[in-house]
């Protein structure tokens, strides 16, 4: 591979001194162009709607620094009644990478970090395909899209949702992924990188990555109603719902539940924002005050706005805009449009979409948020707004766009997308040893099993890619329960080869990165363990577990694999919320013992309950992973890290047959309402003969509280696994033959 031989590229040099040329000077601007008119702003976003069919949309215009509209149509959700405004919530979705730039910019700002600074000196488990290009990558590259990853490689970790992968899983698995080009000698959409950018703010700033965004983004410019990470919906309120068009109709998609939970794309397009934080934020770069400038200085701003990734430029782009010049900046992407400098990005999330557009020169600009599957009508609204900028005597219109990108799908679909209208169900019977779990390095496990006279196809960690398998002519297809982007399923003709993927339609959202996954087959279907089935089950109740806080509301928990305190030293794949799930007669067994307890001013407090399988393999990922030693001292200082597979950690755990609980014993005042837990003689998970439950060398009255614990769980059935005090199983178990694989949420 050729290497790159200095962190500033030449290109980049060159373009940096374009940049120059094209950026405003902050202190001044052109003269404002001529004040838009409501009524013809009105009459273009009406006819967007009605061409589109659009659910709800939000527009708001800036010229010379001044907000001159806002326009609101539609509702939060279709039929409804409840309308959309200046305040609501939509996803922004990529135009969240902007602001990931901006959290690491102030961060350089402060001291902090250094844009080329190697991301392993935040992140030491890092690591590329390549190893040169893991030493070598720099904050910056994190970035700009020209990293070699292939376009949207392993967006399937992040998308559709909901789904179980992890931030560590991301950068566990980025080592898998085949480099598509030589690394900082091309462009690449990619979304991961991003990922990892705000895990390298978290290590830089000392906070997770939501954290950092509020304190130093939302916060310091008053963007009120932008949320990130964990939040309430009906308690924040206002919250746009994504819609796709069905049988003529606009339907809601992906629904919000009462609680909204961090993903793991955050960084890379997880906010959400509203039409007037949004203005505000497109302000502070087209016109900052004097403290805004304090708050991010001329220099970052100029960075950010630096071009290092030169890009494609469609013949549509040529043709309409008279564009010469496109690139990437950090977040951010660089044209020219009829001669004028612009500064925008997009933003794409099934359902919903956004743009943000800037035109520097003029301290002018247009946000657009829809909460739609609304491609053209967004790339319709885009070119028609700038146009009022640019080229008004060009302008063609919103018809004139529109029929020539429908004109220009209609050309494309007949020409690009297979005809799959004579597909048939697969039939078990026959189809061999195709049937059986396979896995991806970085995907992880998909099932191609029976079920009933035909065959599903079912990813193990992202849920809604599932369907029934079709065959057309010689080749298989799924056909996603969801509506995602169908992909071919293409078997090897030997037992040992590789399964591989493909989109049906080839231009399909490159998110749906099916061509970068590789199968190989591990075992049979059913074949978890000897004696031992893997569920079905998809959610939890399918599974018959609950929450054993609807048995004790108030018991204690400190469910340590949903954190960082754990022999891990990260959360725990699978575990996205710290909840104890049991199954139904085990959670009423404990509730039981928390109950006597508490007449002798005791309680219990849980580590942890149920363990999806996925999470166990994800701790046998970690213990192979011998360079990891950041946790010996705290949970294995006696032991060699290779020696932990087998008494301690083993490739199928009990946990996740749901009748396991990791727990303590905590001692009461006299009114209940001050509990600590009892010296045990070691922490939780402690690898090590100190922790086994009648080890001789803790003292007397250790020994006494393991006993007191053991007691009152034996009393309700439970029994202790003697090499961990704190481990106890419902005996018998309700399902001793069945495992789960639902994630904790």
């Amino acid at each position: 591979m050729p290497r790159a031989t200095e962190p500033a590229h030449r290109w980049a040099r060159v373009a940096g001194l374009l940049a120059a040329l094209l950026l405003p000077a902050l202190a001044s601007a052109k003269p404002p162009a001529a004040a838009t008119a409501t009524t013809e702003l009105d009459a273009i976003v009406d006819a967007v709607v009605a061409r589109y069919h659009l659910p709800g949309i939000a527009v708001g215009v800036i010229d010379d620094g001044a907000v001159v509209y806002r326009g609101a149509r539609g509702e939060l959700i279709a039929g409804s009644g409840k309308t959309i405004d200046a305040d609501t919530l939509f996803k922004i979705a990529s135009n969240s990478k902007a602001m990931t730039a901006t959290v690491l910019a102030r961060l350089v700002q402060q001291g902090k970090l250094a844009w080329d600074d190697p991301v392993r000196k935040y992140l030491p488990a890092f690591a590329m395909h390549d190893p040169w290009v893991s030493e070598h990558m720099q904050v910056g590259d994190l970035l700009v899209h020209h990293s070699g990853l292939p376009e949207g490689g392993g967006d399937l970790m992040l998308w559709p949702t909901p789904n179980h992968f992890t931030r560590a899983d991301i950068i566990h698995g980025l080592k898998y992924i085949k480099p598509a080009y030589d690394f900082r000698a091309g462009y690449a959409y990619d979304n991961l990188l991003y990922v990892v950018a705000g895990e390298v703010a978290a290590a830089a700033g000392g906070a997770p990555y939501e954290v950092l965004l509020r304190r130093e983004v939302f916060d310091p410019l008053g963007l009120t109603r932008c949320q990130v990470g964990e939040w309430n919906r009906d308690a924040v309120g206002n919250v746009a719902q994504p819609h796709t068009r069905r049988d003529g109709k606009n339907a809601v998609i992906a629904a919000d539940g009462a609680v909204i939970h961090p993903t793991t794309m955050e960084a890379a397009g997880g906010v959400r924002c509203s039409l007037d934080d949004m203005l505000s934020w497109a302000r502070n770069w087209l016109a900052p005050t004097p403290q805004q400038l304090g708050w991010l200085d001329v220099a970052q701003r100029q960075k950010e706005w630096t071009p290092y990734t030169p890009m494609p430029i469609s013949a549509r782009r040529r043709a309409w805009d008279g564009t010469r010049f496109y690139a990437y900046g950090y977040g951010w992407r660089l044209a020219d449009i009829d001669g004028e400098f612009t500064v925008s990005h997009t933003g794409t999330l099934s359902g919903m979409y956004s743009a943000l557009f800037l035109l520097p020169n003029r301290r002018s600009g247009f946000v657009v948020l829809i909460n739609a599957d609304a491609d053209a009508a967004r790339t319709v609204l885009i070119e028609v707004l700038t146009k009022r900028f640019t080229a008004p005597d060009k302008s063609r219109g919103v018809g004139g766009y529109a029929d020539e990108l429908a004109h220009a799908e209609r050309v494309r679909h007949a020409s690009r997308v297979p005809d799959t209208s004579s597909r048939q169900a697969v039939r078990a019977d026959g189809f061999g040893a195709r049937l059986g779990v396979w896995r991806d390095p970085w995907f992880g496990e998909v099932t191609v099993c029976r079920s009933g006279d035909g065959v599903r196809f079912a990813a193990v960690k992202s849920p809604t890619l599932e369907g029934p398998l079709m065959r057309v002519g010689q080749r298989y297809l799924v056909q996603w329960q969801h509506g995602d982007a169908e992909a071919w399923l293409d078997f090897p003709t030997a037992p040992d080869g590789v399964l591989r993927m493909a989109k049906v339609d080839p231009d399909a959202d490159f998110s749906y990165d099916y061509e970068d996954l590789a199968f190989t087959r591990v075992r049979d279907c059913g074949a978890a363990a000897p004696g031992v089935a893997v569920s079905p089950a998809r959610t939890a109740a399918q599974a018959g577990l609950v929450d054993i806080r609807s048995r004790v509301p108030d018991i204690a928990e400190d469910i340590k694999y949903a954190g960082n305190d754990n022999f891990v030293g990260r959360p725990v794949d699978g575990y996205a919320a710290p909840k104890c799930l049991l199954l139904a007669p085990v959670a009423d067994a404990l509730a039981r013992v928390e109950r006597e307890l508490r007449a002798h001013q005791q309680r219990l407090r849980i580590w942890d309950c149920y363990r999806p399988a996925h999470a166990v393999a994800d701790f046998v990922r970690w213990a192979h992973d011998l360079a990891d030693q950041r946790t010996k001292a705290a949970h294995y200082p006696a032991l060699d890290k290779a020696s932990l597979l087998g008494d301690y950690i083993a490739p199928v755990s009990g946990h996740s047959r749901g009748a396991t609980v990791d727990l303590t014993l905590m001692q009461c005042n006299a009114t209940g309402g001050e509990c600590q837990p009892l010296d045990m003689g070691t922490d939780f998970d402690w690898f090590g003969a100190l922790a086994h439950t009648d080890s001789p060398r803790v003292t007397p009255a250790q020994r006494s509280n393991r006993h007191a614990l053991r007691d009152a769980m034996q009393r309700e059935g439970f029994k202790n696994y003697p090499l961990e005090w704190w481990h106890y199983t419902l005996d018998p178990e309700p399902s001793p033959t069945v495992m789960f694989d639902v994630s904790v949420r």
